[in-house]
Formats: C-alpha cells, structure tokens, sequence
C-alpha cells in the first residue's frame, strides 16, 4: 500500500509529466466582485442602480463635500461589506494621500464600523 502511494505521489509532483489526473477539475477564478445586472427596463448604456449601501455612502459623501465628484461600488458581491469609493474634491488639492484618505475615513467612520474593507481613490 505504501509503495502505491509514493509511486502515486511522484506521478503526481514531476513537472513535466504527461499523465492527467482523471479527477483533475477545470480551474475557475472568481471576479472580485459580482456585477450587478441592470434592470431588464434599463437603457444598456445606464449605470446599473445604487444599492442602499452604496446610496448611503454617496450621499452622506456628496452632502459632506460639495461639488464633489463620488462614485460608490459595492464590490463585496452584493452583501454590503465591501465597497470601492473614488471621490474627486477641490479640498484635497495639496493634501498627500493618506491625508485624504484620513479626510474620508472620518467622514465614514461609523459606517466603516460594519464593513469588512473599503479601497479608495481620491483625487483634487
């Protein structure tokens, strides 16, 4: 029994072998996030419809930063975890990034409270 395992193992970590694994399945990888399917009604060039999570974030962003410009994705795959913010603001001119980010992470710290991650992007 012994003997038919290593024989198996080596079959199975020689680089260049030929031999296929029967139970070999296809490798699949998964997008970072799931897209949302607009609504059958739409026009195909509309962005698909905020999630509640995403509304919350943008407006509690543009009410906070006038004349900002603030894109909001829910990149967790639907479950509200995970979001991707880019926000561009006449404010963060001169500011560094981390002082930006700081800027941000401030204005959202209660809702920072419930997510899993957040990645952002500013700009002036």
């Amino acid at each position: 029994m012994f003997a038919s395992l290593r024989t198996l193992s080596k079959s199975l970590v020689q680089p260049h072998s030929t031999r296929a694994l029967s139970t070999s399945l296809p490798v699949r990888f998964a997008a970072p996030s799931a897209p949302r399917l607009a609504d059958a009604t739409a026009h195909e060039d509309a962005p698909p419809p905020l999630t509640d999570g995403e509304k919350v974030l943008k407006d509690k962003l543009e009410s906070a930063l006038s004349g900002a410009n603030v894109q909001v994705q829910d990149v967790s795959g639907g479950c509200g975890t995970f979001y991707a913010i880019s926000i561009s603001h006449e404010s963060f001119k001169g500011l560094s990034v981390i002082k930006q980010h700081r800027a941000v992470n401030e204005l959202l710290k209660e809702e920072i409270k419930d997510m899993h991650g957040l990645q952002l992007k500013t700009s002036a």
